[in-house]
Parts: structure tokens; C-alpha cells; sequence
């Protein structure tokens, strides 16, 4: 059976509903294909998530902490770090945790999955790093809480927002002379339409996958 993360299929909604310039056809191939390797933005939001997973941070001196990522190291501030922290602790619970389920389609048979940083009782979070100010609606119109809590068993998602505020890809890996902003979690919460809207999605996706005969693009479950 093919697989396809939730990530995947947030970003072919993206991609069908043209929610930015940035969601091209050209940028979903290379979601797919695994080409895209990764920038400053996905590096630096990588070391907080590392920091929130783990519950660690090296610190260096000078109220500065680094945090080794795949494309190489992230400086953060004191007031980066406490705010991972802080999520961690408030919310004690699985880290990390991944979870799938298999959807049936009229065109083939597929397994999404995704990893949720935080999932406790009935309740699943996902914190997010941005670099403007986030819209509250970007994330309501998002099918990762739905894909999430279908897939956990969950009754309530929040996403837990963080700016990065004046950052500029001239500062690379270092977030220090930015202004850290925690905006208040989003709630999105399980309704009777869900399992519909998840189904009518996938059988998009499905349908893409095999009118454009891009099966090549996709990974087995087996191999998770």
C-alpha cells in the first residue's frame, strides 16, 4: 500500500485551493519527490521542535542556546528556548508521537500518517514557527487537524503559534536579534463533517496520483 504524510496532503490542498503564490504545482512535485531539502525558515523551526521533543538546549554563553539541525546550527535566544519549554511543560504527554490510517478510494488504497508534537487525554497539539504574522483562518482551513484527529482518535487540536518577528534570511541560522512572539493557540475541534472532508480530499489526491500517473512519487507503508 502507497503512503503519504499529512504534510503532503496539506500542501496538495494548498496547491488545488492556489491559497499563495508559493503553492505551485512545481513545489508540490518536489514536496512529493523529497527534493526539497530544507531552508532557514524549516531549519529554524526544526531546532525548536527538536527543543520541545527532548526538553534540552545547549546554551553558549551570552542568554544564546544552539541546537544542531540537518542543515546546520541554529542560535536561539533565551526567550526561544523558555517558550518550548514552557509548551513542554504545560502540556505533559507523548512527544513526538506518530500515528496512520488507511483510506479507501475509488482509485487505489492509501495510509497517511503524521507525527504530532504533543498528545494527551483526547487532545493532540502542533506547534508552528513563523516568520510574519500569522492568520488565525490559514490554520482553520488547514486539513492537518482533521487529518490529525481522525487519525489519533482525538477530540480537540491546537496549534501553537511562535513569530520569529523581524527575521531576514541575511541572519541565516541565527534567530537572537528577532523578536520572539507566542500568539494564542488556535482551536480546532472535531465536528460530523470531518470524515467526509477527509475522505473528498484523499480521493483528490488519488486521483491526481493517478490521472498524471505520478505513482513513482510515493512511498510504501511498508517501509515506514
Amino acid at each position: 500500500m502507497f503512503r503519504i504524510s499529512v504534510t503532503s496532503l496539506e500542501k496538495f490542498r494548498r496547491v488545488i485551493h492556489k491559497v499563495s503564490r508559493f503553492d505551485t504545482e512545481e513545489s508540490l512535485i518536489e514536496n512529493l519527490s523529497g527534493t526539497f531539502q530544507g531552508n532557514e525558515y524549516t531549519h529554524i523551526g526544526s531546532a525548536f521542535h527538536k527543543i520541545l521533543e527532548t526538553g534540552k538546549a545547549t546554551y553558549i554563553g551570552g542568554n544564546k542556546f544552539v541546537e544542531p539541525t540537518d542543515g546546520g546550527d541554529v542560535i536561539l535566544s533565551y526567550e526561544d528556548v523558555e517558550s518550548a519549554m514552557i509548551l513542554r511543560n504545560d502540556h505533559p504527554g507523548n512527544h513526538e508521537i506518530h500515528a496512520g490510517k488507511d483510506y479507501k478510494t475509488p482509485y487505489f488504497d492509501i495510509h497517511v500518517h503524521g507525527y504530532a508534537d504533543i498528545q494527551y487525554d483526547r487532545v493532540v497539539r502542533d506547534a508552528k514557527t513563523k516568520y510574519s504574522t500569522p492568520h488565525t483562518q490559514d490554520y482553520k482551513d488547514s486539513c492537518q487537524w482533521t487529518f490529525y484527529l481522525d487519525m489519533f482518535d482525538c477530540s480537540r487540536f491546537y496549534f501553537d503559534v511562535f513569530e520569529f518577528s523581524g527575521y531576514k534570511k541575511s541572519m541565516g541560522l541565527d534567530t537572537t536579534k528577532t523578536t520572539f512572539i507566542p500568539y494564542s493557540p488556535i482551536e480546532c475541534v472535531r465536528d460530523s463533517r470531518m470524515a467526509e472532508y477527509n475522505q473528498n480530499l484523499i480521493n483528490q489526491f488519488c486521483k491526481y496520483i493517478h490521472e498524471n500517473n505520478l505513482f513513482h512519487l510515493l512511498k510504501l507503508k511498508e517501509d515506514l
